[in-house]
This record gives C-alpha cells, structure tokens and sequence, in this order.
C-alpha cells in the first residue's frame, strides 16, 4: 500500500481505478489535480464479491475529507453500460456486482463507471497531451490491448458501447490485436520461438538489440502497431493518437519506426495526424475522476 497527499487541500471529486492487480483510490481538486492517492492490492484478503467491494469502500472512506466530494468516479476492466459492469474478464467479482447501486447508497453521491481504457482516454484528451485536440484516440498496449475515443471532450461509445475496442482489431487477416501487439502476446511469441530467458515485453525489446529471433519479433510488433494506427487513422481520422500503457515503457525501442512507417504509409489527409506518447501519471484515477465532469 502506498498514500500520497498533500496536507490541505480541497476535495472536487474521488476517482478509482479498479485493476486487476490494483485498486487505486484518488481525489483530484477542482484543477482535476490529483491530491491524494492511495493504492492497494486489488485481492489481496480478498476472495468475493462482497470482500471486493468493502475493500473499496474503506478506500474511499480513507480518503480525508472525502465527505466533501461532489460525485465519485470509477474506471473498471470489462464492458460497462449505463452504470453496470456486464463483462470482467480479469476480475469476475465485478462482473453483474450492483457496484453502481451501493455505493450510491452508502455515500449518497452520484457515482459513474465506465471502462478503464476510456477513462484514461478521458483523462489524456481532457488534462493530457490530447488536451488541445478534439479528436483523440487513446491505445493502450499492456498485458491486453484497450482504447477509447474522446471527440469534443466526450467519450464517444458508438451504438453498443464497443467504440474504440481495438483490441478486437483483426490486423493480419486472421489476428486480432490482442493477439499480437499486447505485452502477453510479445512473450508469448518469444516462447514460442524458445527464448525462455525472456519473461516480460521489456526483456523482448532489450534482447532485440543483440538477438536476431528478437529482432524479428520487435519487427513484426512494429508491423501490426502501425496497421492497427493506420486503420484508426483512416477509419476515425483524429487529430491525435496516443499511446499508453506498460509496453510503452520501451518505447525507446520502436517508437521512433513505428512514427516513420506510420508516415511513409498513411494517406495524404491522414499524414498530419499526431502519434505521441501518453504523458499523464495515474491517468485511471484522473480519468475516472473526469467522468464526474463529462455526465
């Protein structure tokens, strides 16, 4: 467990990330700055829907002044609609759980819950380097492959609630982009090719530097990167395409191709759309905390 705060400050809204492996708990000020922070093993002690969910409640208790909060906001892993959580695939005691209708109930606030990937999408278009955009796609490459679609400081959800779900993306005719760009699927390659050494995306891009099955690997990511960047472009055609999530961390090592593959390809009307890195910290929490601002 770790807290950060500051000594006095004022509360405009609470945000929570629920993860798989974390459950953060934040507050932002009515800057949307973050002011408090805490964050705890998402199971540990853990081991029902009930336990889950007042683990969370004592968070947000934890939270000083956390009275004060106008409304709370939470980005969840899984499918949500109008306020339930229909899918959770890495945490299933969220799944069809009344999160919603509880914690209304027992902090008597308006409570907001979306998908976590478009709250961070949220939280890079409006605070972020998306924040003098209108149109702004967010991807996040981690253990799996996320996203969202913010146009004019809104999430746009499309018809069922699926827009931005690139993860669903099918890049090589055959694989979606689960499949072949996430940190799961990048080690995944490097087991099937008997690099056993190899137990993380970071190990990957590192090793590609002296190891020619690496390298390959790294090459063929970059390829299905920048299908899946070219596909948003023109399917979407935003201003800006951000980048977050773990795997970004090695971005140093493919970046750079991916911008001048993306370019040399991209048709003429897309070329000035920007390809940049993610630059907020904890943008679940502040994102989860702007969904108070957009509803």
């Amino acid at each position: 467990m770790y807290i950060l705060f500051m000594e006095v400050f004022m509360i405009e809204y609470i945000g929570i990330d629920i993860g798989g492996t974390n459950i953060r708990v934040g507050a932002v000020d009515k800057n949307n700055d973050i002011v408090y922070i805490n964050r705890e093993p998402t199971l540990e002690n853990v081991s029902s829907s009930e336990e889950l969910y007042r683990k969370i409640k004592e968070m947000i208790i934890d939270v000083p002044n956390y009275k004060e909060a106008k409304s709370i906001g939470i980005g969840v892993p899984g499918a949500v609609r109008n306020n339930r959580i229909i899918t959770a695939r890495n945490l299933i005691y969220l799944k069809d759980f009344p999160l919603y209708e509880k914690l209304k109930q027992d902090f008597n606030k308006e409570v907001y819950i979306e998908n976590d990937a478009k709250v961070a999408a949220l939280a890079q278009a409006l605070k972020g380097v998306g924040k003098n955009f209108n149109k702004v796609c967010y991807v996040t490459l981690s253990t799996g492959v996320g996203g969202g679609v913010v146009i004019d400081k809104k999430i746009y959800q499309g018809s069922n609630n699926i827009a931005g779900y690139f993860s669903r993306m099918i890049l090589d005719g055959k694989n979606v982009a689960e499949n072949l760009i996430s940190g799961t699927a990048l080690v995944n390659k490097a087991k099937k090719k008997r690099l056993d050494n190899i137990k993380s995306s970071y190990e990957l891009f590192k090793y590609s530097e002296e190891n020619e099955i690496a390298s390959k690997i790294v090459e063929e990511f970059i390829h299905d990167l920048v299908v899946l960047l070219l596909n948003i472009s023109i399917t979407l055609n935003p201003d800006i395409i951000i980048l977050g999530g773990g795997v970004m961390k090695s971005s140093d090592y493919f970046l750079g191709k991916t911008k001048n593959e993306f370019y040399n390809l991209a048709h003429s009307f897309a070329k000035d759309t920007k390809i940049e890195k993610a630059d907020l910290e904890e943008p679940g929490v502040i994102g989860a905390a702007m969904l108070c601002l957009i509803k």
